[in-house]
């Protein structure tokens, strides 16, 4: 997994670059304005997030294993505020360390299935330290990756017997990750010093037991091990800053260039690649057409996708289309009912999704989007450990997300007609009831869920027209 989510948010990072070599194709340098950039120095930043989490977890008594794992789940919002130093080794290389604290509502669910009750597991504040590594994709544009020790803090918590409680808990770990950070000089704000940066992380933390600490499970406990996974966006303030835009001196790094040898981004594209996922599942057991209490299962995996889509470039710097996609995979976790003491793996193997994007051309070959739209998702059968058993489920939805597309002149590679697009999505789906079934055939009773589906993904696209003349009237 380690490995797998390394390869990822350098994909990510490298998906955000446009390399500033190929603004030739609509750009001519002029003088460079001394000094292009500069950013060493400190930096203090706050902004917001969501999150999801995902906690393998298994009853234990008297510190031992008593019972199978379970992936419960989580989600929700959270502030952070951060310090740092970056240091410019070079025009186009920057080095940094930071630290930096969030706090928040990422709520799930503990579950003992030996005693028969559960509770809400919160984390309310993760504190880190790390360094990056960012590459300056422009003066003022800053692709990077970072990684380093995360700490977290889950409240204490009481269990729906009413007596049970558990202690506040903490873990340590490690996170990776990756992000943009640009000045403010975009869309015509302009406001020296302050920036903006979006960043994706994913945070791993070790397995520990919780013991009760009050009511008749005392000597019991519940061993956890958490995965968050969390995007951010957070207004950034450089102190020394002496970050240059090209649009914001008199004599600018960038002189516009004869119209005529613009990218045509209008046409049809195809894509193929793969990513990561977690899903957080708000569900309930129904007995009698009585509702259990709602408890979050959680999952997380692998998958790989396929896509289709039209794009039309409306003007010089925006972009629509529509597209359609498909995800194949093993995003795998748990079906859990307290009461009854059981468990069961579930699996989200396949998701379609239709839908429409706006994009922005950050530069000529890179393009800025966001979309949405309808998603469906399908979930394989689950077989439960008391030998009970529900089929597979549908479910409809809907998606939101956003990435970043370029060509693959880049760093030295040169492929026309080839990009890569790195993209985030959350989906949320419907909730329907699950009918569980016995050996003798319906038992009447069933599992109620509700899924959310967070991805990153990172693929390759083929533009079948890539480099034929701009035909639209500007």
């Amino acid at each position: 997994m380690k490995k797998f989510l390394l390869g990822t948010v350098a994909l990510i990072a490298l998906g955000t670059t446009a390399n500033a070599a190929d603004l030739a194709a609509r750009y001519t340098k002029a003088p460079v304005v001394a000094p292009v950039s500069n950013w060493t120095g400190f930096y203090a930043f706050g902004g917001f997030g969501y999150g999801l989490m995902e906690s393998d977890q298994h009853s234990t008594t008297g510190g031992i294993v008593s019972s199978l794992d379970t992936r419960m789940g989580g989600r929700g919002y959270f502030g952070t505020v951060g310090l740092g130093y970056d240091y410019q080794l070079t025009p186009a290389w920057v080095v940094g360390v930071f630290g930096d604290a969030q706090w928040g509502d990422i709520r799930g669910s503990l579950i003992d299935l030996n005693n028969g009750v559960t509770a809400r597991l919160k984390n309310d504040a993760t504190y880190s330290a790390g360094a990056r590594l960012g590459y300056l994709v422009a003066p003022n544009v800053l692709s990077y990756v970072n990684a380093g020790y995360s700490y977290g803090q889950f409240k204490g918590t009481t269990f729906d017997d009413g007596v049970s409680t558990m202690g506040k808990s903490h873990r340590d770990g490690w996170f990776i990750g990756g992000g943009v950070e640009n000045d403010l000089n975009f869309f015509g704000i302009n406001a020296p010093g302050w920036f903006m940066k979006t960043e994706y992380r994913v945070t791993e933390y070790n397995r520990k037991d919780s013991p009760y600490t009050s009511g008749p499970f005392v000597g019991d406990g519940i061993a956890f091990k958490p995965y968050v996974q969390t995007v951010s966006t957070s207004l950034v303030y450089r102190f020394n800053s002496h970050v240059t835009s090209g649009a914001s001196v008199s004599s600018p790094l960038y002189t516009k260039a004869a119209r005529s040898s613009a990218y045509n981004w209008t046409g049809f594209y195809l894509a193929g690649g793969g990513g990561y996922g977690m899903f957080s599942a708000d569900q309930h057991s129904v007995a009698g057409g009585i509702n259990g209490i709602d408890t979050r299962s959680g999952g997380r995996g692998y998958f790989g996708t396929v896509a289709g889509g039209y794009d039309w470039q409306i003007n010089p710097t925006w972009v629509v289309g529509i597209f359609g996609d498909a995800q194949f995979g093993d995003i795998s976790g748990s079906l859990a009912d307290a009461a009854g003491g059981v468990t069961g793996r579930l699996k989200n193997d396949t998701n379609y999704a239709a839908g429409a994007r706006l994009g922005y051309l950050i530069a000529p070959n890179a393009l800025s989007y966001v979309n949405a739209g309808y998603s469906h998702a399908d979930f394989k059968s689950v077989a439960f450990s008391d030998g009970t058993s529900i089929g597979k489920s549908h479910r409809d939805g809907w998606f939101i997300g956003g990435g970043v597309e370029n060509d693959l002149n880049l760093l030295g590679i040169s492929a026309p007609g080839w990009f890569m697009k790195t993209e985030y999505r959350v989906a949320e789906y419907n909730r329907k009831t699950s009918a569980i079934y016995d050996a003798a055939g319906l038992t009447g009773d069933g599992i109620a869920f509700k899924p959310y589906v967070q991805t990153v993904q990172t693929s390759l696209v083929y533009r079948f027209n890539w480099g034929s003349p701009l035909v639209a009237k500007y």
